[in-house]
């Protein structure tokens, strides 16, 4: 039976290296996963390389993973998307799902895909706000903005995002009875909490997806058969959200310095009996 180790916000540069990473990742292999997930924010982009190199010598298993808004601070979007590409044609199992053109089987009955994602200012009262995310001055395409000229680029983004699930799920459930969907920022505002409670006006706008809500709800409405799993992070507060009854939302816990494994995976072996 697969099993997949699920991880999120691992933050690798605030562990000492090298030692604590390597004894992170021995740990994790210790668990004998056949995959591991993560949900983005491995690191910073000046060491994402190096990180990602050091995970794949470590681990020697498929490695499938989004980049998280941390991943790309001190650096360029555009810029370490292409890196990636270029080291996972290098080292086919590190695999970035932002970059798939298709989805990847896990198992008989359950197919991968994902996006990095992105906050795209729709929940919430965005121009009241008074959240200045270090996002908005370490990131290349964010830095400088004006109010307005942000909340066009994060919905930019954002639609990016949600446009390339739609295609994948859509395909994906074709394919299988079940799907999971990676993602860095929750697609539904009732999965983001700070301290137990709900997030406000004031921060809803930086920390969720509306576009990609409403995009896996349109989806999964013509699906009512199959079965989606959405795994997400960004929060660090652990929750669960179930949108629809097909749909079940997670975000994953997480402590800076502490990376730590979320949940195992197990995937039963079981062949498709309907389409859905």
């Amino acid at each position: 039976m697969p099993r997949l180790a699920w991880l999120t916000d691992i933050h690798l540069n605030f562990v000492k290296p090298p030692t604590g990473i390597e004894a992170f990742l021995e740990g994790l292999r210790r668990q004998a996963p056949s995959g591991v997930l993560i949900s983005g924010d491995i690191g910073e982009a000046p060491k994402l390389i190096d990180l990602l190199q050091l995970i794949d010598d470590c681990l020697q298993l498929p490695v499938y993973f989004v980049l998280g808004n941390h991943d790309f601070y001190r650096g360029s979007i555009a810029s370490m998307r292409r890196k990636v590409r270029m080291l996972c044609k290098q080292r086919p199992n590190l695999k970035y799902l932002t970059l798939a053109d298709e989805p990847i089987a896990l198992s008989l009955n359950t197919g991968l895909i994902g996006h990095d994602g992105w906050a795209d200012g729709r929940a919430g009262d965005y121009e009241r706000s008074t959240v200045m995310l270090n996002d908005y001055l370490v990131i290349r395409e964010l830095a400088g903005l004006s109010l307005p000229q942000r909340k066009e680029q994060l919905q930019r983004l954002a639609d990016e995002a949600a446009l390339h699930l739609r295609r994948l799920l859509t395909d994906a459930l074709g394919q299988f009875e079940q799907v999971i969907l990676m993602t860095h920022v929750p697609p539904f505002l009732d999965l983001c909490r700070h301290e137990g409670e709900p997030l406000d006006d004031n921060w809803a706008p930086h920390f969720c997806s509306v576009t990609l809500g409403e995009t896996i709800r349109e989806v999964m409405a013509g699906f009512t058969q199959r079965k989606l799993t959405v795994l997400c992070g960004h929060l660090h507060e652990a929750h669960e959200h179930d949108p629809l009854p097909n749909v079940s939302a997670a975000v994953g816990g997480a402590v800076y310095g502490q990376p730590a494994i979320v949940k195992l995976i197990d995937l039963p072996e079981r062949r498709i009996t309907n389409s859905g």
